[in-house]
């Protein structure tokens, strides 16, 4: 690719990106209101199977919004530095216990990948790609200010 062609390319996308973004700045509001709406007739919503609610509205043209909320879900795990830990054992009035199970897990130390290049050698990298989650891939955009495209 050229470099007029690819200035070009970043100039169309840095335009749809400021595009997309306004869209879904103005969508959020949209969504907000709607979402306000169904809060005011909740008598009108009917339960899901996952105990929440689901209100259905029509717009012009047969187009529908449905604001769907969803049921409570239980935490994945409590741990004793949650703030609401205490709170919980108490309520479990003596049944902690039963009602919970101890649960052991492993965090990687302070300077994981120095210390396993330490102790492991070569052999770390292994390791560490084993404990790590891929990065994800970005692309942002910037725009220069009105004064300064006008002076390009």
């Amino acid at each position: 690719m050229t470099e007029q062609k690819l200035r070009a390319l970043v100039a169309q996308a840095v335009r749809l990106d400021r595009g997309i973004h306004q869209a879904q700045e103005k969508l959020k509001g949209f969504k907000a209101q709607i979402a306000a709406e169904a809060e005011t007739r909740a008598d009108e919503a009917v339960a899901t199977e996952g105990g929440g609610t689901s209100i259905t509205f029509e717009g012009i043209g047969g187009c529908i919004a449905r604001v769907t909320t969803a049921g409570p879900t239980l935490k994945s795990a409590v741990k004793p530095t949650d703030k609401k830990f205490d709170k919980i054992k108490e309520a479990a009035c003596g049944f902690f216990t039963r009602l919970f199970e101890t649960e052991v897990v492993y965090k990687p130390v302070a300077e994981f990948r120095d210390r396993a290049t330490e102790l492991l050698g070569r052999g770390a990298g292994t390791l560490i790609k084993l404990c790590e989650t891929p990065g994800k891939t970005m692309v942002s955009f910037e725009t220069k200010n009105t004064e300064e495209r006008e002076t390009s």
